[in-house]
């Protein structure tokens, strides 16, 4: 049995109970999913580089570098590509063919009495939960991981040829309905409730009662993508503030987790006994377990729809799972549990994920 074979225990105890069950917590309140721009201001977390002299590559050194790794952009679950530094920004290359783009320096500012460009680029932290080192940098609204960070750190480290690089424009998304009125955003909010997706997730964690709606103005004031309204069992989405249909996605199974929680509170603390907390503050679900399992529920769900197809060696999938469970710790066991579930009898990687055996 491989070590990503199910913790059988904890699964037989579960496995026999159904998503959609009833029962409750009494007076459970949950803030709803949020960026994670939303916790910045709360973050004090400072990562020395140690042994890292600031710029000891130069700038002809490290310009035009690529490094591979993950990007996990918006809280969103990682994706695997590779980052080209350039003296533009940052270029991310995902493996679907897809790119971002990051700025290299901000503004010229007065630091210490002399004029300064600020890096956007920082090492947040260094996790070795994979038995092996991954660097974790911040750029702009999301986070880099790699094992290879070669010349990230000599930019994280602040080298002063930073300050001759021009700073370029940051990129500016466009919402996922812009400035639309109430009744096109609600057809949006219609359209994914009717979707094969949103099928899947009630095959999962039951259909609410109530209609999807819009969030209210308080949900709106604090931030919120999307809430669950327990009292009412529906769900309330924002989609003129997201970025596109994987956070619309991403914010709809967060919100069922909740529901989840709400209908099945045993089974989900019998699953996450033993689970760490996560360790970026900046990320979204930190020091609140409510919102980590959210969170953890929506991971899984995004790596198992995303692994469906069965491109690749089942080994590949297994070490995408390695990047997602760094992150946001107890998507693994999600993962693994969820699979168990009869919308993914079919799945390519059901097998080795509940027994640790090769289909």
């Amino acid at each position: 049995m491989t070590r990503y074979a199910p913790t059988a225990a904890r699964l037989l105890l579960v496995a026999g109970a159904a998503l959609t069950g009833a029962g409750g917590v009494s007076g459970l309140r949950t803030a709803g999913y949020a960026p994670a721009e939303a916790a910045k201001r709360l973050d004090t977390l400072r990562v020395r580089l140690v042994g890292h002299s600031a710029g000891n590559a130069g700038a002809a050194g490290i310009l035009g570098a690529v490094i591979p790794g993950y990007l996990s952009s918006r809280g969103l679950p990682p994706v695997q590509g590779q980052v080209t530094v350039t003296d533009t920004g940052l270029v991310f290359h995902s493996v679907d063919g897809s790119s971002s783009r990051f700025p290299l320096v901000g503004p010229m500012r007065e630091t210490t009495g002399r004029a300064r460009r600020a890096s956007t680029v920082s090492l947040a932290y260094i996790d070795d939960s994979n038995g092996r080192p991954a660097y974790v940098f911040r750029l702009d609204a999301g986070v880099f991981e790699t094992e290879v960070p070669g010349p990230l750190l000599d930019v994280a480290s602040r080298p002063v040829w930073l300050d001759s690089v021009g700073p370029s424009e940051w990129v500016v998304e466009r919402p996922l309905a812009a400035s639309a009125d109430a009744a096109t955003l609600r057809n949006m909010v219609r359209t994914l409730e009717r979707s094969p997706y949103a099928d899947s997730l009630y095959s999962l964690f039951g259909r609410p009662r109530a209609a999807t709606g819009l969030v209210g103005k308080l949900g709106r004031a604090a931030g919120r993508l999307g809430e669950y309204i327990r009292r009412r069992d529906s769900l309330a989405l924002d989609p003129e503030r997201m970025t596109g249909v994987t956070q619309l996605r991403h914010t709809v199974a967060h919100e069922l987790g909740h529901r989840w929680q709400s209908v099945a509170p045993d089974q989900l603390a019998t699953l996450w006994a033993g689970v760490a907390p996560i360790r970026d503050a900046r990320r979204y679900g930190y020091g609140n377990s409510s919102e980590h399992q959210a969170e953890a529920i929506a991971f899984a769900v995004n790596f198992l729809q995303t692994t469906a197809p069965g491109r690749g060696p089942p080994a590949a999938s297994l070490g995408l799972l390695d990047h997602y469970e760094l992150l946001v710790p107890g998507t693994r066991t999600m993962v693994r549990y969820l699979a168990l579930q009869p919308v993914y009898r079919n799945h390519p990687l059901r097998k080795l994920l509940t027994t640790g055996l090769a289909g």
